[in-house]
């Protein structure tokens, strides 16, 4: 999680910030680890899709699948991408 202190306390960034086109909504993807996903109609992230749609909730599914298998296989030493290996 990214954060910057200020005077009375901290404000926190995102983990991620990603296109979920490849996964099949037009959309952009904020993911907090603690708050969970925003979602964005463009890039520029100015107005949170307030009501998000099943299609958009399928493709954050596909993306965090896709991210959980990435993490265990860094884990676990599986992913041959990974820098340690």
């Amino acid at each position: 999680m990214a954060y910057m202190r200020i005077e009375h306390g901290f404000i926190c960034g995102p983990d991620y910030y990603v296109s979920l086109k490849p996964y099949g909504a037009c959309v952009w993807m904020e993911w907090h680890s603690y708050h969970g996903p925003t979602f964005y109609r463009s890039e520029a992230a100015i107005n949170p899709i307030r009501t998000p749609s099943r299609k958009t909730w399928e493709a954050f599914g596909k993306w965090e699948r896709e991210a959980n298998e990435r993490t265990v296989a860094d884990k676990t030493g599986e992913n041959e991408n990974h820098p340690g290996n």
